[in-house]
């Protein structure tokens, strides 16, 4: 038997900066915490490449969006911004510290594997870390990290550890495989995502980019509106994987097509 500990984490979600976890699962974070799950967020990175704002600035954000969420906790890495690789042992092994510490049953991906280079590499970097979690002959440490004071300690780490599934959030030519219907905490999930002013605003000074345009947060919208009309809900947040669960009894959730 691997896990000898108990979870340490319900969910927990590891993204390349700071606001993606908010973009890709701010509402599915919500609904959990709220009902008193153990939700951690793990940011790779500080940002510290990003067009607007000092990496301290983003993790003061950061910070107030955790609360807004109700996350249990949250780490912040020291990996290198724009150049996440899967195959770098250091990054591997920070990772692998992080889910024998933190020792979750279930891991999100955040947001969806899609245009920025670190938001693609991460899921890889990610499914490697897992596998040598598993491993008891290599023991990294937990490198410099940033803590949410307002949030949980870091808890002990266990020798060895195996998450039970790992998803990442959907992109949206792909069929998902689970819905979180979201639509109870939107509001919830629209304010974490307002506690960014520095990038998704356009005050005086700010360059324009990507994601400080009115249209990207639209975006983020319709396309959870998108999932909630196939989902049977008003607003839904979509995850993918390749693992499926396997059950002993009908389940009591609803599905869909």
């Amino acid at each position: 038997m691997i896990n000898k500990s108990e979870p340490a984490c319900d969910l927990l979600v590891i993204s390349p900066h700071t606001d993606d976890a908010e973009i890709g699962l701010g509402g599915t974070i919500a609904v959990l915490a709220g009902r008193d799950r153990k939700v951690w967020a793990v940011d790779l990175t500080r940002g510290e490449l990003g067009t607007n704002a000092t990496p301290d600035e983003r993790w003061q954000e950061a910070a107030a969006a955790s609360d807004v969420l109700g996350l249990t906790g949250r780490l912040q890495l020291e990996l290198p911004d724009g150049f996440i690789n899967p195959a770098d042992r250091q990054q591997v092994g920070q990772v692998v510290a992080v889910l024998r510490h933190l020792r979750p049953r279930w891991v999100v991906t955040a947001p969806d594997a899609v245009r920025h280079p670190d938001h693609v590499a991460t899921p890889l970097l990610v499914r490697k870390a897992m596998f040598m979690a598993r491993l008891q002959g290599w023991q990294p440490e937990l490198g410099a990290h940033h803590r949410w004071a307002g949030g949980a300690e870091v808890p002990a780490a266990s020798e060895r550890w195996a998450v039970e599934a790992l998803f990442g959030v959907c992109p949206d030519d792909e069929k998902p495989a689970a819905y979180f219907d979201v639509t109870s905490a939107w509001e919830t999930k629209t304010r974490a995502l307002a506690c960014y002013e520095s990038q998704f605003g356009r005050a005086a000074g700010q360059v324009a980019t990507t994601i400080n345009d009115p249209s990207f947060l639209e975006k983020i919208e319709r396309r959870a509106q998108t999932w909630g009309r196939r989902a049977g809900v008003e607003y839904a947040e979509a995850l993918c994987s390749i693992s499926a669960p396997v059950l002993s009894d009908l389940t009591t959730e609803g599905w869909c097509e």
